[in-house]
């Protein structure tokens, strides 16, 4: 079942004035399946509660980058033999948030032999 469906069963179960476990317990009975757990229709039952009957999903952005991809060039560059590691305790992230970034701007860290 389409999740807008099932927002529009929560709001319209939220008008009727029912609890958390009222709602779930009436949305699942119509269905085979669990398609609603107390957290969800909690968490959108608050919302209804404090005015906010938009039912589209809130857009939650691509999280804030750890390392300045700017930056990290410019110290790889600067000193080639540094390793992964020793990158990813210089910024504190891990060793694979620094591969990753490496890879996007184009530098590849190679094993010394």
């Amino acid at each position: 079942m389409e999740i807008s469906k099932i927002r529009v069963l929560m709001k319209y179960e939220f008008l009727r004035g029912a609890t958390t476990q009222q709602a779930v317990v009436n949305i699942n009975s119509v269905f085979i399946i669990q398609v609603a757990t107390n957290a969800t229709v909690a968490r959108w039952l608050k919302k209804f509660r404090s005015g906010d009957f938009d039912l589209s999903n809130e857009s939650h952005g691509e999280p804030k980058t750890q390392v300045d991809s700017d930056v990290l060039k410019s110290t790889a560059e600067a000193n080639s033999s540094q390793s992964a590691r020793d990158l990813s305790l210089m910024y504190n992230v891990s060793k694979q948030t620094i591969l990753t970034h490496l890879a996007q701007i184009g530098e590849v860290k190679k094993l010394d032999k």
